[in-house]
């Protein structure tokens, strides 16, 4: 190749080099993109795109210093995206809970902890009859126990709740002075039977699913009560049981609302 030729090569390969764009303006276009993306709410491709300029121009101070900012201020708007999310998801939870409490008191008059109780339920106005008690605390921690009130004992420790041909046993609870307890005055005797941590084997949901029928129980054990449920005890155990579920879930939208509070601080600093 003759020296005007490779001359005119050197040439052209420097026009074609000085036509194309500089670092600085490739990371700047990346960054018009993220900010575009922001604006658009797409928050992860907006921050994979800086991600990536990060990682191809980190030695571009200006540039690398601009898109840390706008990291920051994506990672604030997704957390205030989220926090606006979850106020709305937590009113529609409490209003779903407030008619269903109408019936329930809270009260630390029977233990250590506020336990939700329903009105009909109370000690005091139950202390004397055989009946399914619906148990829930503020946290959303809920069971049922089965009680029995007679002049004999019959030792149960399990019951069995049917209706027709349909029927749900619960699973035996061996007694313990805790979860299987029996105490006595006079000529009178009182069982209490607490079926947590899955002992009730389903019969919650089977009252929960059929509140509305004249539920029979059968207390068993040695001897056998046998009892229909009042509507307002399966009422009782139907709504503790869904107020149960609606607390879990407020409690956890709370926590979640804390964390994104907690984080928008973190990424103002």
């Amino acid at each position: 190749m003759s020296k005007l030729h490779q001359f005119s090569f050197l040439f052209l390969l420097l026009f074609f080099l000085g036509c194309g764009a500089s670092r600085q303006e490739e990371a700047g276009e990346k960054l018009s993109e993220a900010l575009a993306l922001r604006d658009a709410g797409n928050f992860n491709l907006a921050r994979i795109k800086l991600d990536s300029l990060l990682l191809l121009y980190g030695d571009l101070a200006e540039e690398s210093a601009k898109a840390r900012d706008l990291l920051a201020e994506i990672n604030i708007n997704e957390q205030e995206r989220n926090l606006a999310f979850l106020d709305s998801a937590l009113q529609a939870q409490e209003a779903l809970l407030q008619p269903m409490l109408k019936n329930f008191i809270e009260s630390d008059e029977y233990g250590s902890e506020t336990i939700l109780i329903h009105r009909r339920q109370r000690p005091e106005n139950s202390y004397n009859r055989s009946f399914l008690r619906a148990h829930l605390n503020t946290s959303g921690d809920f069971f049922i126990s089965s009680r029995y009130h007679g002049t004999e004992w019959i030792k149960h420790n399990q019951i069995r709740v049917y209706y027709r041909n349909q029927s749900v046993s619960s699973l035996e609870v061996k007694e313990d002075g805790f979860n299987n307890r029996r105490f006595e005055d006079g000529e009178f005797k009182w069982e209490i039977v607490n079926y947590k941590e899955g002992k009730d084997n389903g019969v919650v949901d089977f009252i929960a699913a059929n509140y509305d029928q004249p539920l029979r129980v059968q207390f068993r054990g040695e001897k056998f009560e046998y009892i229909i449920m009042e509507r307002f005890d399966r009422e009782a155990i139907r709504d503790a049981y869904e107020i149960s579920f609606l607390l879990k879930e407020i409690a956890r939208i709370k926590k979640e609302q804390a964390r994104a509070r907690n984080a928008i601080r973190q990424f103002k600093q």
